[in-house]
């Protein structure tokens, strides 16, 4: 070793009388394959941890399942009510835990039916504003807002009869409310809200409505 480098492994070379010091290339030791497959089985395992818990919260997520068999992530808009169908509408209500689970009745081929979609939807986005995955994140919710189009599904209309602008209304995959007012007599916010905290009273007490609750003298073209 020549001049006055002090670190190992370096040589002076002099070239047109200028020193230079060239140091030989750094061999780094690659990651093995068991590395990387670790990795992946981890990530794997987490996402089979998560998806049971979107699957139950989201009905898109497990609508999908039902379907297919694969899992995914919820990625619902917060700004937009998930919406039921028949395919997973009963597995769905029965998954819920104690909390409210509001289904409001529509018809996509006659949305002035339903005038008090403007209300909930406000209702709707002063809950869920800016979460990232609004279903993971509203099981913790007193109640939750979902839509049904009755246009284009049938286990609503034959159960019970309903038409667009009713309200169904569930705790612990029980019927504890289905009208087209609320509180007995309106359908503005305080309304929801009363009827909200009845709901709550009843579900309590176990007080539910008949599996075969009904409702008569209803005629509507959908």
């Amino acid at each position: 070793m020549a001049g006055g480098c002090k670190k190992k492994h370096c040589i002076t070379v002099n070239l047109n009388s200028a020193p230079y010091l060239v140091f030989p290339e750094r061999r780094t030791k690659k990651k093995g394959w068991k590395v990387r497959e670790s990795s992946a089985t981890s990530g794997q395992a987490r996402e089979r941890v998560k998806s049971p818990r979107h699957r139950s919260s989201c009905p898109v997520v497990l609508r999908m399942f039902l379907a297919t068999g694969e899992e995914m992530m919820c990625k619902c808009d917060w700004r937009v009510r998930p919406l039921l169908t028949d395919a997973e509408f009963d597995r769905f209500i029965a998954l819920q835990n104690p909390q409210l689970i509001v289904v409001s009745v529509f018809s996509s081929a006659f949305p002035e039916a339903t005038p008090c979609d403007n209300m909930i939807e406000e209702l709707f986005y002063g809950i869920n504003y800016s979460r990232s995955q609004p279903c993971v994140q509203a099981v913790q919710d007193k109640y939750r807002l979902l839509r049904y189009d009755i246009s284009t599904n049938s286990i609503l209309k034959t159960r019970h009869n309903a038409v667009p602008g009713m309200f169904f209304i569930y705790s612990r995959a029980r019927l504890v409310f289905a009208d087209l007012v609320f509180n007995g007599y309106g359908n503005a916010k305080k309304d929801f809200l009363k009827q909200m905290y009845k709901c709550s009273k009843l579900a309590e007490e176990e007080k539910f409505l008949p599996p075969d609750f009904k409702f008569k003298g209803f005629y509507t073209v959908l």
